[in-house]
């Protein structure tokens, strides 16, 4: 690094640290130690943190790059000469700690000799007192496991008396008695029970007593379910001889509803013959009626035609003639000769005719004959 760039990093910071605060001063950090090889690295890390601590470097250009690099070389030689250092004065102290080494490794093996030579007088000593102390634990572990074996066994009895009571709360009235028979043979012996004799006795007495009145409970639970039974029974009779009424009964109302379906069919296939026979009759009535009026219209237009024969006959005797003696006479002989038939099978035949005299007019003014003449006429005609 050329001198003229050292000397500008150094002003640098001094300069902007003036400008912050004239009254401060760059007092950079110095460590203290007694070894004498460090001390004048000190020196130079201190110019280092004067010169370097608050330096912003910047690469982005060629020239700021070239600075940068020669600022770490600065820093790098110092550290190298750093590390060269340390390696050469931890020499002396690395001789002394393998010496050191060597001599604690001296002191164990000569210690573990010693420790062997005890070891032959105190191991043979140690193991018996070990295996009489084992034969003492494991007879008194026996004897504890003795104990708690008889007690265990004591305490099953026991409890087979305390819990007989529960485990037969719901079995049959027979096997109650049968298991309350075996309590009550049961002897609560001293050398079986020891110390729990008293124990066993009351829990032996309190089972009889649950035993009895759970026997007592079971023959009344049973003799109940007993009557349950035959009530149930008498039940089922009376629910099948239902069921077989309800059979019958509902056979029965199948028959009827059959024959009332029969019934009711024929009723409906009358009343549908009745039916068809009123439309027929309804037809034959709207027939008649149709014909009938089809003969009331033949009989008025016949009845017109008359009335208008008659009114033209009318007009013409009310109008004078050629009155000729001879030609009356003739007129008279020749009159039976030429009677209209159609009139006289009208009057037979047709019930709504004109009334007689309206008849025997017409007649006569048509063959220009008196009224008398004209009834016998016709008189003689209808026989």
């Amino acid at each position: 690094m050329s001198k003229n760039t050292k000397q500008a990093l150094a002003q640098e910071p001094l300069e902007e640290s003036a400008t912050e605060d004239s009254k401060k001063s760059v007092v950079p950090a110095v460590a203290v130690t007694d070894i004498a090889e460090y001390q004048p690295h000190e020196e130079q890390i201190v110019r280092l943190e004067t010169t370097y601590a608050k330096l912003v470097v910047d690469c982005s250009t060629s020239e700021g790059l070239a600075n940068a690099k020669e600022v770490r070389v600065d820093i790098r030689d110092v550290r190298y000469a750093l590390d060269k250092t340390t390696k050469t004065a931890l020499v002396p102290y690395q001789q002394k700690v393998k010496d050191a080494q060597a001599r604690v490794n001296q002191v164990k093996e000569f210690g573990e000799t010693l420790r062997t030579r005890v070891l032959v007088l105190e191991e043979p000593i140690d193991e018996a007192i070990k295996v009489e102390e084992k034969r003492v634990a494991d007879a008194k572990a026996e004897r504890e496991r003795l104990e708690q074996e008889r007690i265990e066994a004591i305490r099953a009895k026991i409890n087979r008396f305390s819990s007989v009571a529960a485990a037969y709360a719901s079995r049959s009235a027979a096997d109650v008695a049968s298991i309350l028979l075996g309590v009550k043979e049961s002897v609560i012996l001293p050398e079986e029970y020891g110390e729990f004799e008293a124990e066993g006795t009351i829990a032996r007495d309190n089972a009889i007593e649950q035993l009895e009145a759970l026997h007592k409970s079971a023959v009344e639970r049973e003799e109940a379910a007993a009557k349950l039974l035959a009530q149930q029974k008498e039940l089922d009779a009376l629910r099948e001889k239902q069921r077989v009424a309800d059979a019958e009964a509902e056979e029965l109302r199948k028959q009827r509803a059959e024959e009332d379906r029969k019934r009711l069919k024929q009723q409906q296939d009358e009343l549908d013959k009745q039916r068809r026979d009123l439309e027929a009759q309804q037809r034959q009535q709207r027939d008649t009626q149709a014909e009938q009026q089809r003969q009331q219209q033949v009989r008025d237009d016949q009845h017109r035609r008359d009335q208008e024969e008659l009114a033209r006959l009318r007009a013409q005797a009310a109008a004078p003639a050629p009155a000729a003696a001879t030609v009356n006479e003739e007129k008279a002989e020749v009159a039976p000769a030429v009677v209209h038939t159609p009139v006289i099978e009208a009057i037979i035949a047709d019930p709504a005719t004109p009334p007689a005299d309206d008849i025997v007019e017409v007649v006569a003014l048509g063959f220009d004959v008196d009224l008398d003449t004209a009834r016998a006429w016709l008189r003689a005609i209808s026989f």
